[in-house]
């Protein structure tokens, strides 16, 4: 048995997913991969089957990536599990140094660490990197107001994920933020400071689902009504509950404004006033305070 098991998930990416795999293999010295192939219609199936040293699992039906994570982790054989997108990439060693983290302290569900943003294109470092702090311990506060914790930056104790339910099915966006909130609720995390993984940034030409800005933003909120609506943020006192849903909301307003501004700036008006309508959906008083609405003036 491996000490730890990396579910790969993946759909139509062919063209990224060796590379994925081979970063898992250089990632730790006893490492077992768990390809997920979400029913893809490209050659997927053939770049697998000439790769050895993975696990390959193709679903019959495409569900989505909660349904595929769910079914990696079923079929890993190892204590701890690490997650990973077909066009991410995990740095070399890293998953030595969280398992020696995570090893050393029973109490700790689950290890993240910063991840180095990569270009759309070639994945290659932009000089960015996510988080620029790594809370640890009790972060579930922390984690309601923003999704700090990198998916491909995550390992994590099976027995945890089996025992939180696994990735929720009805989630097509930030399913992995709702995981981890379920996860700090009740047991304590930890991080590496160094960076483990690369993320492939997503554009609006990607093809990624975290492409869509206003979709996810949409979803996020939908899952922080989710966690405040469990037993330990219910106990906390209202003023708690309402700074993180107004923090929350600010974020994306603030996300969502940006990217109308750069929409102005290619000359893309009908984009920006969606964007802009977009935005004031999440912070609607702002609206009111300006007086008038920003998109009427788009020439």
């Amino acid at each position: 048995m491996s000490k730890v098991s990396v579910v790969i998930t993946t759909y139509n990416r062919a063209q990224f997913l060796q590379r994925a795999i081979q970063s898992v293999l250089q990632a730790g010295s006893d490492v077992e991969v768990v390809v997920v192939d979400d029913c893809s219609t490209d050659e997927t199936p053939d770049v697998c089957s000439q790769l050895g040293r993975i696990r390959y699992v193709r679903l019959t039906a495409n569900k989505g990536l909660a349904h595929a994570r769910n079914v990696g982790i079923a079929e890993s054989s190892s204590e701890f599990i690490a997650f990973l997108d077909d066009d991410d990439l995990r740095l070399p060693d890293s998953l030595d140094k969280q398992l020696n983290r995570m090893t050393a302290d029973d109490r700790i569900a689950l290890c993240y660490g910063r991840a180095l943003i990569g270009d759309a294109r070639r994945q290659l470092p932009t000089g960015e990197i996510y988080p620029t702090e790594c809370p640890q311990g009790d972060v579930f506060w922390l984690l309601l107001e923003d999704n700090f914790i990198p998916m491909p930056s995550v390992l994590a104790r099976k027995s945890t994920l089996l025992d939180a339910g696994g990735f929720n099915t009805s989630l097509s966006l930030v399913e992995d933020w709702d995981m981890w909130l379920r996860i700090s609720e009740r047991f304590l995390v930890t991080a590496v400071e160094e960076p483990v993984a690369i993320y492939r940034k997503a554009n609006v030409g990607s093809d990624q689902m975290c492409s869509d800005s206003s979709a996810l933003c949409k979803q996020a909120l939908r899952v922080q009504q989710m966690a405040l609506a469990r037993t330990r943020a219910q106990t906390a006192a209202r003023t708690k509950r309402r700074q993180v849903r107004t923090r929350l909301r600010t974020r994306a307003y603030r996300i969502l404004m940006t990217e109308a501004t750069n929409l102005i700036h290619n000359g893309n008006a009908e984009s920006a006033r969606s964007r802009l309508r977009e935005a004031f959906q999440f912070c609607p008083f702002r609206t009111l305070m300006s007086g008038r609405m920003p998109w009427l003036f788009i020439k």
